[in-house]
C-alpha cells in the first residue's frame, strides 16, 4: 500500500471507531433512570444507528421533503439527495416519490415514480443508481423482503461525466484509462408482486443515451484513442426499446443484516436498437448469496456466485457504455472503476464477518472475477483477485455505513459506502 494510502486507510478506520464505538456501546449499556440526558455525539451515532428514528420508520423529514447524504454511483463521490415521499396519498394506495442529487464530482441524479411504489411503511423507496449496478435485479432485491403488489410509473435522467474506460476485454492495460460523460434517461412501466418468498417483476420501456466529453482533466476523452471499433456506441448511441423478467428468492434472516440463509436471483432482459440493427441483445443475470453462521451472529461466512451475460444478435453488439464490468463498488473493489469491461462477467466473493458488537462489524475480503467475451471462457481460470478488510456500522436490520480497503496487483483501494456489500 503506497504510505499515503496507508495513512488516510488507518486515520480513517481509527477515527470511525474512536467516535462510533463507545458511543454505540455507551448507549447499549445506559440505564434511562440513572444517566443524563445523552450528548450530541451518542444522539447523532444512536439515531443513525436507528432502524426507526422518528417512530414511523421514516427517518429525518420536513413534510414530504427528507434531505439525506447517497453515493450515486462509483466514482461520483458523495451527494446531498433530496427525496419527495407521499405514500398513500389522502388515504389511497397511490405513491408518489421523487429526488435529486447533485454530486461533489458534478454527478447529476433525478427520478420520480408514480402508482403503487414498492415500498415499508413510510420508509423510502429503494432504487438502484449507480451505472455498475445489474439490472434490473439490483432494483429487484432492495425490494424482494415486501410483500404485496406493485404497479407504477418511474422516469429516471443521469449525467454521470466522469466514467472510465481502459478498453474492451481481460487484458485492457492500465496505462488506456480514459473518460467520458455518460447522459441517459431511462422510462418505464414496472409490475412487482411477491408470493410467499418469491418476488416478481416484470418492465418495460425506452432506454435514450447520449455520451459525450468526460470532465476528468486527470485523463484524456475517451474519443481521442477511441472509434466504433474499440468502443462500440462511442459514436451513435442508440435508443432502445427494453423488455425484462426477473425473479428472487428470499431465504436470509435479514436482507440488509444476514446472519444465515441465501438468497437467488435470475433475470431476463431484451435491448432492441429502435434505429437499425447495429445493436440488439439480450441479457441474462444470475445472483447467488449464502450464509453461514459459526455457531453464532457474531460469526459469520457470506459467500457470492454472480454472472451476467450479454448475447449479441448476429451482426449486433453491446454499446460499451452498457457493457458488464468488473473494478469499483461491486466486484474486485482492490482496482479501480470499471476497470474489465465485456459482453459477460463471472464474479466471486467471500467475507468472513465479526461482530464486535450487534451494531459493529469487522470483515476479511476475498474478491475474484473475469470479463470474457464467448462461454467458452465461462470457467475458473485467468481469474483477476483482491482482498483485504472492512469496518461495518449497523443497525439490527441494515448496513448503514462501510469503510472497506481492498489490494490488487495493481494497488490498495478504499471503498466507502452507505450500504451493505452483499
Amino acid at each position: 500500500m503506497p504510505p499515503t494510502a496507508a495513512t488516510l486507510a488507518t486515520a480513517t478506520l481509527t477515527a470511525v471507531l474512536a467516535v462510533s464505538l463507545p458511543a454505540i456501546c455507551f448507549a447499549a449499556d445506559d440505564d434511562p433512570a440513572e444517566t443524563s440526558r445523552p450528548g450530541f455525539v451518542k444522539r447523532s451515532v444512536r439515531s443513525f444507528l436507528s432502524d426507526d428514528e422518528t417512530g414511523d420508520g421514516r427517518g429525518l423529514h420536513l413534510g414530504p421533503f427528507a434531505p439525506r447524504i447517497e453515493t450515486v454511483s462509483s466514482g461520483a463521490g458523495l451527494a446531498p439527495m433530496l427525496h419527495f415521499w407521499t405514500p398513500d396519498i389522502g388515504g389511497t394506495p397511490i405513491d408518489v416519490h421523487a429526488s435529486a442529487s447533485y454530486s461533489i464530482y458534478g454527478y447529476q441524479y433525478y427520478d420520480l415514480q408514480v402508482g403503487l411504489v414498492p415500498h415499508e411503511g413510510k420508509r423510502l423507496p429503494r432504487l438502484a443508481r449507480s451505472t455498475s449496478a445489474p439490472f434490473p435485479l439490483s432494483d429487484l432485491e432492495r425490494t424482494a423482503s415486501m410483500p404485496g403488489f406493485d404497479v407504477y410509473a418511474s422516469a429516471r435522467y443521469r449525467d454521470y461525466p466522469r466514467e472510465d474506460f481502459y478498453g474492451l476485454g481481460p487484458d485492457s492495460p492500465q496505462l488506456d484509462h480514459t473518460g467520458y460523460r455518460l447522459k441517459d434517461g431511462l422510462y418505464e412501466g414496472i409490475v412487482r408482486f411477491r408470493v410467499a418468498r418469491l418476488s416478481l417483476m416484470g418492465r418495460a420501456g425506452l432506454l435514450r443515451t447520449a455520451i459525450g466529453l468526460g470532465t476528468d482533466s486527470a485523463f484524456p476523452d475517451t474519443g481521442i484513442s477511441n472509434g466504433e471499433g474499440t468502443a462500440p456506441g462511442l459514436l451513435r448511441a442508440p435508443d432502445f426499446l427494453h423488455l425484462s423478467v426477473a425473479a428472487w428468492l428470499e431465504l436470509r434472516d435479514e436482507p440488509g443484516n444476514p446472519h444465515r440463509g441465501a438468497s437467488l436471483g435470475v433475470s431476463f432482459s431484451r435491448f432492441d436498437d429502435r434505429d437499425g440493427n447495429a445493436f440488439r441483445f439480450n441479457r441474462t443475470v444470475v445472483d447467488v448469496r449464502e450464509y453461514i453462521r459459526l455457531g453464532s451472529n457474531r460469526h459469520v461466512v457470506a459467500l457470492r456466485q454472480f454472472t451476467s451475460l450479454d448475447e449479441p444478435d448476429a451482426g449486433s453488439r453491446v454499446p460499451f457504455y452498457m457493457q458488464s464490468t468488473l473494478g469499483g463498488s461491486t466486484f474486485l473493489r482492490g482496482y479501480g472503476s470499471f476497470r474489465f469491461r465485456a459482453d459477460k462477467l463471472l464474479g466471486l466473493a467471500g467475507e468472513y464477518r465479526l461482530e464486535l458488537h450487534p451494531k459493529v462489524e469487522l470483515a476479511l475480503i476475498y474478491e475474484a472475477g473475469k470479463v470474457f467475451k464467448t462461454m467458452r471462457e465461462f470457467d475458473l481460470q485467468d481469474l483477476r483477485q483482491s482482498w483485504g478488510g472492512g469496518i461495518r456500522l449497523k443497525s439490527l436490520r441494515e448496513v448503514r455505513l462501510r469503510l472497506d480497503v481492498l489490494h490488487s496487483p495493481e494497488g490498495t483501494r478504499m471503498d466507502f459506502k452507505l450500504s451493505q456489500s452483499f
